[in-house]
């Protein structure tokens, strides 16, 4: 868990704009008594879209564009296929990944897409706790 001002020097921004990207729902966070604390795979994954200084666009100069992400998909639909990535990510992780799950991963990176992924949902089941008020 970091800090907004931790979080502010990971993304090279002012604290301000850490808590404008929060108030704005671009980044997730929660509260811990009065101060906000973040995921670092949250703040990772914002740091890694490489965002350019200045103001935002208005969207209208890209309009046309292709997604890079989706232009080496043939044939299929992306966002079919993100969403049964997404169903089958949520079957699979409804508990904790085991230590041997971990350890049988190829990669350091693919162990901590493992958690990184149980995490996120053990973060829904959380919230969804918290909004029917069990605690």
């Amino acid at each position: 868990m970091l800090s907004v001002a931790q979080s502010a020097e990971l993304l090279n921004v002012s604290p301000t704009r850490v808590r404008a990207l929060i108030a704005s729902g671009l980044l997730p966070a929660e509260k811990a008594g009065r101060a906000w604390v973040l995921r670092e795979e949250d703040v990772m994954q914002r740091a890694s879209l490489h965002a350019r200084p200045g103001r935002p666009s208005n969207g209208a100069k890209g309009a046309g564009r292709t997604n890079p992400a989706t232009a080496d998909v043939p044939g299929e639909d992306y966002s079919t296929a993100l969403h049964d990535l997404y169903l089958g990510c949520r079957e699979a992780f409804r508990f904790r990944p085991d230590s041997a799950l971990l350890m049988g991963a190829e990669s350091p990176e693919e162990a901590a897409f493992y958690v990184a992924v149980a995490d996120f949902f053990l973060a829904q089941r959380q919230r969804e706790l918290v909004r029917r008020g069990a605690y």
